[in-house]
């Protein structure tokens, strides 16, 4: 896969693909994000806004890093981490970015109660519809009609996006979940350590994966199997 153009020194996840994405109930969302990079300009207003909401950890980001990972080379790319960037000049960060194929902006409901980014994310908008080819895919925790925005005109803008509320996933999800993702890093989880994990260390794919990760090097360095003795061992639990 080729490299894809960031307009920061930022890493991605190599493990967070569309691959490794569990659907769920988001099979619509997953299957629109797919389809995006392949449709052709000039495209409608609907098609060049996406909004993808819902709860920190239902795989908002991971969406996001997907579709980069996804997308040809032909594509230029722009990933933005705006909770990260939520203290830099917006205009710098922003500046130039509708010559992007694809433009993402993960946690825009990071930076909306500031006036200075709701003027650039206003101005960013405008320039991509006008442009009929770049498109802009945002993701925050609300709705775009629930999402508290500085500018009204903005609100307005936000709500002209197609827009998907991602669902979370059940305990038996997750528990695939972790397998798929553990098997992407070459190791077998049995089915009740992957229950046990969720039981025992709460339901949050972040944490979980966190975990995962943490795990992963222990097993490597002890050269053990992830079994439920090894887990409550490294993790004293």
């Amino acid at each position: 896969m080729p490299p894809q153009q960031l307009p920061l020194a930022v890493q991605l996840p190599d493990d967070e693909t569309f691959e490794t994405f569990h659907k769920g109930s988001n099979e619509t969302a997953l299957k629109w994000l797919h389809t995006l990079p392949q449709k052709q300009a000039p495209l409608e207003t609907s098609e060049q806004l996406t909004w993808l909401s819902g709860p920190e950890g239902v795989g908002k980001s991971h969406l996001l890093h997907s579709l980069v990972a996804s997308s040809s080379e032909n594509n230029r790319v722009f990933y933005f981490p705006l909770k990260e960037l939520a203290g830099v000049d917006p205009d710098a960060v922003l500046q130039g970015a509708e010559q992007a194929s694809i433009i993402c902006l993960d946690d825009v409901d990071s930076v909306t109660d500031n006036e200075s980014w709701c003027y650039e994310l206003f101005a960013l908008i405008n320039r991509v519809t006008d442009n009929e080819y770049s498109r802009l895919v945002m993701t925050a925790q609300q709705s775009a009609v629930k999402t508290n925005v500085s500018l009204p005109d903005l609100h307005s803008r936000f709500q002209w996006a197609t827009a998907f509320q991602l669902q979370p996933l059940t305990d038996e999800d997750k528990a695939q979940v972790l397998s798929l993702r553990a098997q992407f890093r070459g190791l077998e989880l049995p089915d009740d350590v992957a229950a046990f994990m969720i039981q025992r260390l709460g339901r949050s794919m972040r944490e979980l994966m966190n975990t995962l990760n943490e795990l992963d090097k222990a097993s490597i360095t002890y050269q053990r199997r992830l079994t439920i003795p090894f887990i409550k061992k490294i993790l004293s639990v």
